[in-house]
């Protein structure tokens, strides 16, 4: 069979070259959120930082990619599964790019923000499977993905000590670069765009208000030892991303496309 894309005729490529081909997307990915954690304590020798900034290396990634994945899913589903995740895939790299050049930590967290936001890679693969394999193929190819996310990530904690050992902390980036990198082209050379589109409503409010609840509790969590965990801005804090928690599930039960299905 053949699908289009704009106009041009592509070749649909055996599920399997599809498959592996997102199993190498979805291992950089894993590698990448994982391969910080032995980490720490170097960016925080080397870019005269606390470890508790330190730490939102990963907390901002993990954030951004709480907050991005299900609005990217829905614009998959409504513009393309592999465009978007052609996307996702760039704005990874840029992310990882701009990590192996940071020249503080407040750039080295920005830029891990900005890779988080493309962590919408997961999904997106399992909706081209469902989309693309046969339908008794469907459950050991989302097995397959799922399984490169858990061994991933905990062979990214072992491959970091090793590079973190003998080369500097930005070889952590520079190597997820060229994976993802390599990842792009073949998603874009092989992975067939999906004819199935489904029209939704992006959740703005939801995400705006998800995103600063998690902000909030995140930076009183960060900083409320070095401020007093009974300070004002600490309990400002507390109460900020309460308030706006609470505004957030109102918000998601009265929206007819959520962010999250409160329900």
């Amino acid at each position: 069979p053949r699908g289009s894309l704009d106009g041009v005729e592509r070749e649909r490529q055996h599920y399997n070259v599809t498959l592996a081909i997102l199993v190498l997307a979805g291992a950089a990915f894993a590698l990448q959120q994982t391969m910080v954690f032995p980490a720490l304590g170097t960016f925080q020798r080397e870019l005269d930082t606390s470890l508790t900034w330190a730490t939102w290396v990963l907390t901002g990634f993990l954030v951004s990619a709480a907050v991005t994945t299900p609005i990217l899913g829905k614009l998959g589903d409504q513009y393309g599964k592999e465009r978007v995740l052609l996307i996702c895939l760039g704005i990874f790299l840029v992310g990882c790019v701009g990590c192996a050049l940071a020249w503080n930590i407040a750039s080295l967290i920005a830029f891990r923000v900005l890779a988080g936001s493309g962590a919408a890679l997961f999904p997106l693969s399992f909706a081209i499977i469902r989309d693309e394999f046969p339908p008794e193929k469907v459950k050991v190819g989302i097995g397959m993905m799922s399984a490169v996310f858990g061994v991933g990530g905990g062979f990214g904690i072992v491959l970091s000590g090793v590079i973190v050992d003998h080369l500097s902390w930005r070889w952590l980036f520079i190597l997820g670069s060229i994976a993802v990198a390599a990842a792009i082209v073949l998603v874009w050379r092989f992975v067939p765009e999906s004819p199935i589109r489904t029209r939704s409503r992006v959740d703005v409010p939801g995400a705006l208000l998800l995103a600063g609840a998690l902000v909030a509790v995140m930076l009183a969590l960060t900083e409320g030892e070095r401020w007093g965990w009974t300070s004002t801005p600490i309990l400002g804090l507390a109460a900020a991303s309460a308030v706006l928690f609470f505004a957030w599930g109102w918000v998601e039960l009265r929206t007819r496309e959520p962010l999250v299905d409160m329900r």
